[in-house]
Protein backbone atom coordinates (compact mmCIF):
# COMPACT_ATOMS: atom_id res chain seq x y z
CA UNK A 1 0.00 0.00 0.00
CA UNK A 2 2.66 2.96 0.65
CA UNK A 3 4.25 1.12 -2.44
CA UNK A 4 1.73 1.97 -4.67
CA UNK A 5 0.93 5.67 -3.07
CA UNK A 6 4.48 6.43 -3.60
CA UNK A 7 4.53 5.41 -7.36
CA UNK A 8 1.46 7.61 -7.21
CA UNK A 9 3.10 10.51 -5.65
CA UNK A 10 6.12 10.31 -8.43
CA UNK A 11 3.33 9.91 -11.44
CA UNK A 12 1.53 13.08 -9.60
CA UNK A 13 4.73 15.06 -9.28
CA UNK A 14 5.57 13.69 -13.09
CA UNK A 15 1.98 15.00 -14.52
CA UNK A 16 2.41 18.57 -12.31
CA UNK A 17 6.35 19.00 -13.77
CA UNK A 18 4.87 18.34 -17.50
CA UNK A 19 1.79 20.85 -16.78
CA UNK A 20 3.93 23.25 -15.36
CA UNK A 21 6.34 23.02 -18.56
CA UNK A 22 4.16 23.06 -21.26
CA UNK A 23 2.28 25.85 -19.72
CA UNK A 24 5.59 27.90 -20.21
CA UNK A 25 6.09 27.05 -23.99
CA UNK A 26 6.51 29.70 -26.35
CA UNK A 27 6.27 30.16 -29.74
CA UNK A 28 6.74 33.79 -31.98
CA UNK A 29 4.67 34.66 -35.51
CA UNK A 30 6.54 36.78 -37.70
CA UNK A 31 5.32 40.69 -38.34
CA UNK A 32 3.02 40.26 -41.68
CA UNK A 33 1.95 36.52 -40.62
CA UNK A 34 -1.26 35.73 -39.15
CA UNK A 35 -2.46 32.31 -37.67
CA UNK A 36 -4.14 29.86 -35.44
CA UNK A 37 -3.33 27.61 -32.24
CA UNK A 38 -3.29 24.17 -33.51
CA UNK A 39 -4.37 22.52 -30.27
CA UNK A 40 -2.72 19.01 -29.73
CA UNK A 41 -2.25 16.61 -26.91
CA UNK A 42 -0.24 13.70 -25.42
CA UNK A 43 0.48 12.21 -22.52
CA UNK A 44 2.86 14.79 -20.83
CA UNK A 45 -0.46 17.08 -20.82
CA UNK A 46 -2.23 14.43 -19.85
CA UNK A 47 -4.63 13.81 -22.78
CA UNK A 48 -6.58 17.10 -22.41
CA UNK A 49 -7.63 19.03 -25.07
CA UNK A 50 -6.21 18.34 -28.07
CA UNK A 51 -9.62 20.16 -30.12
CA UNK A 52 -7.08 21.03 -33.55
CA UNK A 53 -7.42 24.72 -35.02
CA UNK A 54 -8.32 27.05 -32.50
CA UNK A 55 -10.07 29.55 -34.76
CA UNK A 56 -12.34 31.74 -32.66
CA UNK A 57 -9.14 33.64 -31.43
CA UNK A 58 -6.60 35.06 -34.62
CA UNK A 59 -3.40 35.45 -33.25
CA UNK A 60 -1.04 38.06 -34.95
CA UNK A 61 2.59 38.66 -34.89
CA UNK A 62 4.35 38.26 -31.44
CA UNK A 63 5.08 36.28 -29.41
CA UNK A 64 2.35 33.40 -28.18
CA UNK A 65 2.31 30.65 -25.09
CA UNK A 66 2.00 27.19 -25.96
CA UNK A 67 1.45 23.82 -24.44
CA UNK A 68 3.98 21.01 -24.85
CA UNK A 69 2.38 19.82 -27.91
CA UNK A 70 0.53 22.78 -29.42
CA UNK A 71 1.40 24.02 -32.36
CA UNK A 72 0.95 27.62 -34.73
CA UNK A 73 -0.50 27.41 -38.27
CA UNK A 74 0.46 30.68 -39.79
CA UNK A 75 -0.57 32.25 -42.67
CA UNK A 76 1.67 34.69 -45.14
CA UNK A 77 -0.18 38.31 -45.48
CA UNK A 78 2.53 40.55 -46.82
CA UNK A 79 1.97 41.39 -50.84
CA UNK A 80 3.79 39.07 -53.36
CA UNK A 81 4.86 40.49 -56.57
CA UNK A 82 5.48 38.20 -59.61
CA UNK A 83 6.32 37.90 -63.06
CA UNK A 84 4.23 35.28 -64.93
CA UNK A 85 5.04 34.62 -68.55
CA UNK A 86 1.93 32.76 -70.35
CA UNK A 87 2.02 31.76 -73.91
CA UNK A 88 -1.38 31.76 -75.53
CA UNK A 89 -2.71 30.56 -79.01
CA UNK A 90 -4.40 33.37 -80.58
CA UNK A 91 -7.86 33.15 -83.38
CA UNK A 92 -5.18 33.53 -86.06
CA UNK A 93 -3.35 30.45 -84.93
CA UNK A 94 -0.53 33.13 -83.56
CA UNK A 95 1.27 31.99 -80.50
CA UNK A 96 1.54 35.28 -78.07
CA UNK A 97 3.19 35.34 -74.91
CA UNK A 98 2.14 37.39 -72.52
CA UNK A 99 4.44 38.92 -69.78
CA UNK A 100 2.25 39.86 -66.76
CA UNK A 101 3.27 41.48 -63.36
CA UNK A 102 0.87 40.35 -60.67
CA UNK A 103 0.90 41.85 -56.73
CA UNK A 104 -1.46 39.43 -54.63
CA UNK A 105 -1.26 38.41 -51.19
CA UNK A 106 -3.52 36.13 -49.30
CA UNK A 107 -6.67 37.12 -47.79
CA UNK A 108 -6.08 37.40 -43.66
CA UNK A 109 -8.68 39.67 -43.08
CA UNK A 110 -11.26 37.38 -41.46
CA UNK A 111 -11.33 33.67 -39.60
CA UNK A 112 -12.81 31.89 -42.15
CA UNK A 113 -10.59 32.88 -45.47
CA UNK A 114 -7.58 32.23 -42.41
CA UNK A 115 -8.94 28.72 -42.25
CA UNK A 116 -9.64 27.83 -45.69
CA UNK A 117 -5.55 28.94 -46.30
CA UNK A 118 -4.71 26.89 -43.90
CA UNK A 119 -6.71 23.77 -44.66
CA UNK A 120 -6.41 24.26 -48.43
CA UNK A 121 -2.86 25.19 -49.14
CA UNK A 122 -0.20 22.44 -48.49
CA UNK A 123 2.46 24.06 -45.36
CA UNK A 124 6.08 24.00 -44.90
CA UNK A 125 8.24 22.35 -42.36
CA UNK A 126 7.46 25.36 -40.49
CA UNK A 127 3.57 25.08 -40.77
CA UNK A 128 3.39 28.27 -42.74
CA UNK A 129 1.02 28.78 -45.55
CA UNK A 130 4.07 30.03 -48.19
CA UNK A 131 3.02 32.75 -50.65
CA UNK A 132 3.74 31.17 -53.68
CA UNK A 133 1.40 27.68 -52.84
CA UNK A 134 -1.63 30.29 -52.96
CA UNK A 135 -0.52 31.72 -56.23
CA UNK A 136 -0.55 28.52 -57.77
CA UNK A 137 -3.23 27.17 -55.92
CA UNK A 138 -5.38 30.21 -56.38
CA UNK A 139 -4.60 32.92 -58.81
CA UNK A 140 -2.31 31.17 -61.33
CA UNK A 141 -5.40 28.92 -62.66
CA UNK A 142 -7.77 32.15 -63.49
CA UNK A 143 -4.76 33.84 -65.02
CA UNK A 144 -4.51 31.58 -67.58
CA UNK A 145 -8.12 30.98 -68.19
CA UNK A 146 -9.08 34.77 -68.43
CA UNK A 147 -5.78 35.16 -71.10
CA UNK A 148 -6.71 32.21 -73.32
CA UNK A 149 -10.90 33.37 -73.29
CA UNK A 150 -9.60 37.12 -73.90
CA UNK A 151 -6.73 36.28 -76.44
CA UNK A 152 -8.16 33.60 -78.11
CA UNK A 153 -10.75 35.85 -79.93
CA UNK A 154 -8.01 38.59 -80.82
CA UNK A 155 -6.80 38.22 -84.13
CA UNK A 156 -3.24 39.68 -85.63
CA UNK A 157 -4.18 42.83 -86.29
CA UNK A 158 -5.84 43.50 -82.74
CA UNK A 159 -2.95 41.94 -80.94
CA UNK A 160 -1.10 45.61 -80.57
CA UNK A 161 -4.25 47.31 -79.07
CA UNK A 162 -5.33 44.67 -76.60
CA UNK A 163 -2.39 45.57 -73.80
CA UNK A 164 -5.05 47.76 -71.72
CA UNK A 165 -7.76 46.32 -72.72
CA UNK A 166 -6.70 42.82 -72.04
CA UNK A 167 -5.16 44.13 -68.36
CA UNK A 168 -8.41 45.22 -67.44
CA UNK A 169 -9.97 42.13 -68.19
CA UNK A 170 -7.67 40.11 -66.87
CA UNK A 171 -7.98 41.96 -63.36
CA UNK A 172 -12.04 41.67 -63.50
CA UNK A 173 -12.11 38.42 -64.77
CA UNK A 174 -9.61 37.71 -62.14
CA UNK A 175 -11.31 39.63 -59.19
CA UNK A 176 -15.06 38.19 -59.92
CA UNK A 177 -13.94 34.69 -60.03
CA UNK A 178 -11.81 34.52 -56.92
CA UNK A 179 -15.08 36.61 -55.20
CA UNK A 180 -17.76 34.15 -56.93
CA UNK A 181 -15.35 31.07 -55.25
CA UNK A 182 -14.50 32.75 -51.97
CA UNK A 183 -11.20 32.55 -52.39
CA UNK A 184 -9.15 33.77 -49.92
CA UNK A 185 -6.73 36.08 -51.89
CA UNK A 186 -6.59 39.49 -52.59
CA UNK A 187 -5.07 40.64 -56.42
CA UNK A 188 -3.83 44.81 -55.91
CA UNK A 189 -2.03 45.04 -59.60
CA UNK A 190 -2.16 43.51 -62.90
CA UNK A 191 -0.07 44.95 -65.37
CA UNK A 192 0.80 43.60 -68.84
CA UNK A 193 4.28 44.68 -69.66
CA UNK A 194 4.96 42.78 -72.64
CA UNK A 195 3.55 40.70 -75.60
CA UNK A 196 5.84 38.79 -77.29
CA UNK A 197 4.78 38.03 -80.63
CA UNK A 198 6.72 35.13 -83.30
CA UNK A 199 9.59 36.87 -85.33
CA UNK A 200 8.16 35.94 -88.27
CA UNK A 201 4.95 38.23 -87.26
CA UNK A 202 7.05 40.72 -85.93
CA UNK A 203 8.84 41.24 -88.83
CA UNK A 204 5.73 41.59 -90.63
CA UNK A 205 4.37 43.91 -88.46
CA UNK A 206 7.83 45.92 -88.77
CA UNK A 207 7.10 45.91 -92.28
CA UNK A 208 3.76 46.83 -91.98
CA UNK A 209 4.84 49.75 -89.74
CA UNK A 210 7.35 50.63 -92.13
CA UNK A 211 4.63 51.05 -95.20
CA UNK A 212 2.52 53.20 -92.33
CA UNK A 213 5.54 55.62 -91.65
CA UNK A 214 6.45 56.37 -95.21
CA UNK A 215 2.52 56.49 -96.41
CA UNK A 216 2.58 59.32 -93.01
CA UNK A 217 5.48 60.79 -93.83
CA UNK A 218 4.41 61.15 -97.92
CA UNK A 219 0.76 62.53 -96.87
CA UNK A 220 2.84 64.88 -94.64
CA UNK A 221 4.98 65.99 -97.82
CA UNK A 222 1.84 66.60 -99.53
CA UNK A 223 -0.13 68.46 -97.06
CA UNK A 224 2.94 70.73 -96.83
CA UNK A 225 3.09 71.24 -100.45
CA UNK A 226 -0.48 72.00 -100.81
CA UNK A 227 -0.08 74.72 -97.88
CA UNK A 228 2.48 75.98 -99.70
CA UNK A 229 0.54 76.20 -102.80
CA UNK A 230 -2.39 77.33 -101.13
CA UNK A 231 -0.09 79.92 -99.19
CA UNK A 232 1.18 81.17 -102.97
CA UNK A 233 -2.14 81.29 -104.46
CA UNK A 234 -3.26 83.26 -101.30
CA UNK A 235 -0.19 85.76 -102.06
CA UNK A 236 -0.87 85.84 -105.73
CA UNK A 237 -4.04 86.70 -104.77
CA UNK A 238 -3.69 89.34 -102.68
CA UNK A 239 -0.89 90.79 -105.27
CA UNK A 240 -3.53 91.27 -107.55
CA UNK A 241 -5.87 92.44 -105.22
CA UNK A 242 -3.03 95.11 -104.67
CA UNK A 243 -2.66 95.99 -108.67
CA UNK A 244 -5.86 95.99 -109.08
CA UNK A 245 -6.59 98.70 -106.54
CA UNK A 246 -3.64 100.55 -107.65
CA UNK A 247 -5.07 100.28 -111.36
CA UNK A 248 -8.37 101.82 -110.08
CA UNK A 249 -6.54 104.17 -108.10
CA UNK A 250 -4.55 105.83 -110.98
CA UNK A 251 -7.28 105.45 -113.43
CA UNK A 252 -9.65 107.57 -110.64
CA UNK A 253 -7.07 109.91 -110.50
CA UNK A 254 -6.82 110.34 -114.32
CA UNK A 255 -10.68 110.44 -114.14
CA UNK A 256 -10.49 113.31 -111.83
CA UNK A 257 -7.69 115.12 -113.71
CA UNK A 258 -9.10 114.87 -117.21
CA UNK A 259 -12.73 116.13 -115.51
CA UNK A 260 -10.88 119.03 -113.55
CA UNK A 261 -9.09 119.63 -116.95
CA UNK A 262 -12.54 119.39 -118.58
CA UNK A 263 -14.08 121.85 -115.85
CA UNK A 264 -10.75 124.50 -116.72
CA UNK A 265 -11.10 124.56 -120.49
CA UNK A 266 -14.98 124.53 -120.38
CA UNK A 267 -14.19 127.78 -117.77
CA UNK A 268 -11.72 129.36 -119.94
CA UNK A 269 -13.92 128.72 -122.97
CA UNK A 270 -17.07 130.33 -121.53
CA UNK A 271 -14.84 133.18 -120.43
CA UNK A 272 -12.92 133.76 -123.76
CA UNK A 273 -16.68 133.46 -125.16
CA UNK A 274 -17.71 135.98 -122.69
CA UNK A 275 -14.42 138.37 -122.96
CA UNK A 276 -15.73 138.18 -126.73
CA UNK A 277 -18.94 138.81 -126.02
CA UNK A 278 -18.15 141.75 -124.11
CA UNK A 279 -15.76 143.16 -126.52
CA UNK A 280 -17.99 142.99 -129.23
CA UNK A 281 -20.78 144.23 -127.25
CA UNK A 282 -18.58 146.93 -126.25
CA UNK A 283 -17.24 148.11 -129.97
CA UNK A 284 -20.81 148.00 -131.50
CA UNK A 285 -21.54 150.42 -128.74
CA UNK A 286 -18.78 152.61 -129.15
CA UNK A 287 -19.31 152.58 -132.87
CA UNK A 288 -23.36 153.42 -132.16
CA UNK A 289 -21.43 156.27 -129.88
CA UNK A 290 -18.92 157.72 -132.29
CA UNK A 291 -20.35 157.18 -135.79
CA UNK A 292 -21.70 160.88 -136.03
CA UNK A 293 -19.26 162.65 -134.09
CA UNK A 294 -16.47 161.12 -136.21
CA UNK A 295 -18.02 161.53 -139.34
CA UNK A 296 -18.17 165.64 -138.37
CA UNK A 297 -14.58 164.96 -136.71
CA UNK A 298 -13.18 163.73 -140.07
CA UNK A 299 -15.07 166.59 -141.70
CA UNK A 300 -14.01 169.05 -139.52
CA UNK A 301 -10.03 167.56 -140.09
CA UNK A 302 -10.86 167.90 -143.79
CA UNK A 303 -12.36 171.47 -143.76
CA UNK A 304 -9.25 172.46 -141.53
CA UNK A 305 -6.74 170.75 -144.25
CA UNK A 306 -8.49 172.87 -146.86
CA UNK A 307 -8.14 175.81 -145.06
CA UNK A 308 -4.68 175.69 -144.11
CA UNK A 309 -4.34 174.79 -147.87
CA UNK A 310 -6.03 178.01 -148.92
CA UNK A 311 -4.11 180.39 -146.52
CA UNK A 312 -1.02 178.80 -147.44
CA UNK A 313 -1.90 179.57 -151.47
CA UNK A 314 -3.03 183.02 -150.69
CA UNK A 315 0.29 183.96 -148.74
CA UNK A 316 1.85 183.08 -151.81
CA UNK A 317 0.11 184.56 -154.37
CA UNK A 318 -1.39 181.65 -155.66
CA UNK A 319 -4.95 181.40 -157.53
CA UNK A 320 -7.56 178.76 -156.81
CA UNK A 321 -9.95 178.66 -158.97
CA UNK A 322 -13.10 177.00 -157.42
CA UNK A 323 -14.94 174.67 -159.52
CA UNK A 324 -16.43 171.05 -159.59
CA UNK A 325 -13.19 169.48 -158.22
CA UNK A 326 -13.11 171.62 -155.20
CA UNK A 327 -10.19 173.81 -155.90
CA UNK A 328 -8.44 173.91 -158.83
CA UNK A 329 -4.70 174.95 -159.26
CA UNK A 330 -3.64 177.33 -161.71
CA UNK A 331 -2.83 175.69 -165.48
CA UNK A 332 -5.70 172.62 -164.63
CA UNK A 333 -8.45 172.04 -166.64
CA UNK A 334 -11.87 173.02 -165.01
CA UNK A 335 -15.22 173.73 -166.39
CA UNK A 336 -15.64 176.40 -163.73
CA UNK A 337 -13.46 178.68 -162.58
CA UNK A 338 -12.92 182.05 -160.65
CA UNK A 339 -10.37 184.01 -159.69
CA UNK A 340 -9.77 186.53 -157.18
Amino acid sequence: MQKMLHTLTIVLLLFAGAMGTSGCDTEDIAPGHKGFLFDRTGMLAGYSGGGGLATDDVLGSGTHFMGVYDELRVVDCRDQHVREEVEVLTKSDITVTIDLRITYSADCRTGEHLEMLINEVTTGPDHTVQPGKVYELYVLPIVRESLRNYIAEITIEDVKRVRLGLRDQILEEITTSLKDKNNPVIIKIVAVSNMTLPVEIVEKNRQIELARQDAELQTEKQKTAKVRLERELFEAQEDRKVQNETAEKERDVKLIRAEAQRKVSLIEAETERDTRKLEAEGIKDLRSQLTRDYVAYVQVLKDAEVAGKQAAALGKGTVYYMGADFLVPPGARANVSASK
